[in-house]
């Protein structure tokens, strides 16, 4: 009996990933990237991951207290120091992904995109349809 509960339970929190395919514009002096990809968000956390031809794919994991780029993981405000601006607020990417514009930058939010920019920084997230 329990290991039909810990199946159900494993295959419950496995179904529980949705996946979004992207196509992603990151602009900034340390983060230069543009391609299609997926957004998978999971319990507790959310994965972009790019694929540009001929490269390992670019991978960023944003959790509740930290961020991972390529593998190298560090808290959410050093990660924002470290790889935008100081000014940027800890949850910057949450509100992206969340589609929310964020204070002090240019935002232009559509039915399938999120656009923020400022005079040297671009992130554009736009949520492709599946195919079917």
């Amino acid at each position: 009996m329990q290991k039909i509960a810990l199946v159900l339970i494993l295959f419950f929190i496995g179904c529980s990933t949705k996946t979004t395919p992207i196509y992603a514009v990151i602009k900034t002096p340390k983060i230069k990237l543009s391609d299609q990809g997926f957004l998978k968000e999971g319990v507790g956390y959310k994965e972009i991951v790019i694929y540009k031809a001929g490269v390992e794919p670019i991978k960023i994991v944003i959790k509740n207290s930290f961020i991972c780029f390529n593998e190298k993981c560090m808290d959410k405000e050093k990660f924002i120091k470290e790889y935008l601006s100081k000014n940027y607020p800890i949850d910057f990417f949450d509100r992206i992904l969340n589609k929310k514009c964020i204070n002090g930058f240019k935002c232009k939010i559509g039915k399938n995109f999120i656009l923020i920019k400022n005079k040297k920084d671009l992130f554009l997230i736009k949520f492709l349809k599946k195919r079917e």
